[in-house]
Order: C-alpha cells, then structure tokens, then sequence
C-alpha cells in the first residue's frame, strides 16, 4: 500500500505519501497567484531545524501568524494547508486551479498567498499554497499535520536533510554545509520548482541507461520507476522482470488509482552521483515520473541545492540493499484494507486483487482504527512468517500464511 502525497499506499510495508501535484501551466499563468512567487526575507542565514518521524515522515515545525504548526516536509509537493488552517489565517485572495495528483487523477484546489511562513528564524514572505480537507482525508488524516512544505518555498535556498541528526539546514550559501562530496546537476520544473536529477543504471550484461527522477521526501520509498520510463528501460534489458500483477496499491490524494498490470523489477546497478546500489527491487507506477523516496536518506544525507541547481549525496560509493521480492502490496479500496497487487506466483491462487484483509495474525481490522492499520503496516515486510485472512468477493473466507522471503 502506497501513499502517495504525492498519497499511495504501496506494500503494506510502505507507505508512499506522494502528493506530487502537476500543475496546468495555464491554468497557472491565468491566475494572479503563482507557485513561484514569494521570497525569503533574510540574506547570509544558516539555520538548523530538528524535525521528528512520524510514520515514516519528516515533520518540522512551522510559525504561521505567531502560532506553531506541524507541516510534512515534502520536495514532490507544492505548499499546501489545511482548510482548517486557512479558516484559522482568514486570509483573502482565493484562486481556483485544477491539480492533478500522483495517480493523473484531477480536482480543483483553491490557491492563496500566505503573508509570512517561518522556519525558526527564517521567514518566508507572500508564499503561495494550495488548499484541502487534510483533516478528513481517510490517510491523510493520521499524520495529524497542518499542511505540507513544498519544494517551492526554497526555490532560493539549499535545504540539506539529515535522517541521522533529524535535522534539515537551510542556508543560501553551499559553503557554510562544508561538504566532501561532488555534485550533479539539478533540474527545477515549472513553477512548483520540483528537483529532478539523473541516475544511472547498468544491466546484468553492462547495458547503460539513464532517467531523470524526481526526488521526493514526501514518498517513504527508495524508488519508483514510471510505466514511461520503464518503457524504454525494458527495450535494453536494464532491468530484469521478476513479476507482472494486475491491480492497484498506490492511492493519490483524489482516491485510487486506476486498475492497471505493473511490474515489478530488479537492475544490477543503480547509481546515484558516486554511489552505486545493489539489490534493488521495485515497481512500476502510473505516475508521468519516476521518483527517489525517504529511504534514501537511510544512506546518506542530501543536499538539494535549489540556488545553484546542484544535487549532493553525502553516502558510501557502495551499497548493498536488504530489498526482497514481496509477496503482495494491499491497498485501500472503499475504505477497505485489500490485497491491491499478487507479486509471488506461489500466492495466486490464494490471493487475487480486492480481496479484503480481515485479520493479520491476532489483530482483526474490523476492530481496529485505521492509523493502527497503518503503524501495523511497517513491520510486514520483514515479519516472519504470518497470516492473513481474507474475504474474497464473493463472501468466501480464507486464511493465507505469508512466508517472507
């Protein structure tokens, strides 16, 4: 199950909340608002702000009108807040704009300037964000946030992320971050100034390719290739098909996406500035991009230096990734925990996509709040063995017990 805030819901075992919004460039430039506008009000500054985890997501703290709030740090995402907050800033100036989230599914957000957004000591003036019910999203809604900051807010500044201190840095001068590593290139897009860089991969006979990717702390993933990219990639045996699936598990802030066959795939090598992964497995997904997610910063941190356009990784040259093949990724359709994609060949039989999960181990969902659904969710993947039991369609009820690999 993947949520992507860009919201999808991907294996049970990660959540990949990936708002990624592709704005209507115009739908955009018809507007007074703008994603690109607004400025920070300091020069010179160099500021360390702790951040906590909260379900595999960087929360940091946020000052709007003297009042603090808590905000998903986000780069796949534009600003964003609550109606609940806008209510409470009363602020003026509404925009309507069609949004389209990680699933191409679309909606109309209201957008508006916010007059100052502070980051400790920095402040941020004439922002614009998006608007939404996060208080009443089915997911969205355990995080308890106020919003999302987005990659826009720091179109003028380097934000570097530590998941080992819990702390980012924003600054607008590379030197004062002291660091050893070499970058790459950094590519802003439209006026969300979403970061994009390159990475590289070789395949098990040293075939080269290479994609550009959105990099997105939103998602609480390594890596997710587009059906679009994979596409090319499949046609010079870069990757290696471990299994097809017809489905769903990834789930956009407009609901689920569309059933579709996806893949799931292994390369030799992955290559991220001087890094070089091994084992990775993942999945295709619908969405136009193929994104790198938290779980990077599992293994270094990272500098995404908006000023320059730089990328920095501050990692070991080699990897070796504990990644397995799962089983199956659930989903939630109609608000039910269901089985959204059937990965290993030995479980088709007994699961099929929509079943709806009913019990894992002695936990029985039906008696449980949906949030204790998901902190439930982070340990299936290396949890071994255990049962599922699922109700088919047609009423019928089996019990599965999942041996992972």
């Amino acid at each position: 199950m993947k949520l992507l805030s860009n919201i999808i819901l991907k294996n049970i075992s990660k959540t990949n909340l990936l708002l990624f919004f592709i704005l209507l460039a115009t739908s955009i430039q018809a507007q007074e608002l703008a994603l690109n506008q607004g400025k920070i009000n300091q020069k010179q500054y160099y500021e360390e702000i702790d951040f906590e985890i909260v379900n595999d997501k960087i929360i940091i703290p946020v000052t709007i009108n003297n009042k603090t709030y808590k905000f998903l740090l986000d780069t796949g995402a534009p600003n964003l807040i609550t109606k609940r907050l806008l209510n409470e800033i009363s602020t003026e100036n509404l925009k309507k704009i069609p949004v389209y989230d990680a699933n191409n599914q679309v909606d109309t957000l209201e957008m508006v300037a916010i007059k100052s957004i502070k980051l400790k000591n920095l402040n941020f003036e004439n922002n614009v964000v998006l608007t939404t019910d996060l208080d009443n999203h089915f997911i969205l809604k355990c995080y308890k946030i106020d919003g999302f900051i987005g990659s826009n807010l720091f179109k003028n500044s380097i934000l570097k992320i530590s998941l080992k201190n819990k702390k980012i840095t924003i600054t607008d001068n590379i030197k004062k971050l002291q660091l050893k590593s070499k970058p790459s290139n950094l590519t802003l897009f439209g006026d969300q100034k979403s970061p994009f860089i390159k990475i590289n991969f070789t395949g098990n006979n040293n075939e080269k390719g290479s994609e550009d990717v959105l990099v997105d702390t939103g998602m609480d993933g390594f890596y997710e290739i587009s059906n679009r990219a994979y596409s090319v990639f499949s046609k010079e045996n870069i990757f290696e098909e471990l299994s097809k699936s017809m489905g769903t598990s990834n789930i956009g802030l407009f609901g689920a996406a569309p059933v579709k066959e996806q893949i799931l795939v292994k390369p030799y090598l992955l290559k991220i500035n001087d890094t070089t992964f091994e084992n990775l497995i993942t999945n295709t997904t619908d969405d136009n991009n193929s994104r790198l997610g938290l779980d990077l910063l599992k293994y270094g941190d990272i500098v995404i230096d908006f000023k320059n356009k730089k990328f920095y990784f501050e990692a070991d040259k080699t990897v070796t990734l504990d990644h397995k093949a799962p089983v199956y990724s659930p989903t939630v359709i109609g608000q039910k925990f269901v089985i959204g994609h059937v990965w290993d060949k030995n479980y088709k039989d007994q699961l099929k996509f929509g079943d709806e999960v009913i019990r894992i181990d002695n936990h029985l969902l039906s008696e449980m709040d949906f949030c204790d659904i998901i902190k439930l969710k982070k340990n299936l993947d290396t949890q071994k063995p255990y049962e599922i039991e699922v109700r088919s369609k047609d009423n019928q009820t089996r019990t599965v017990k999942i041996e992972n690999k």
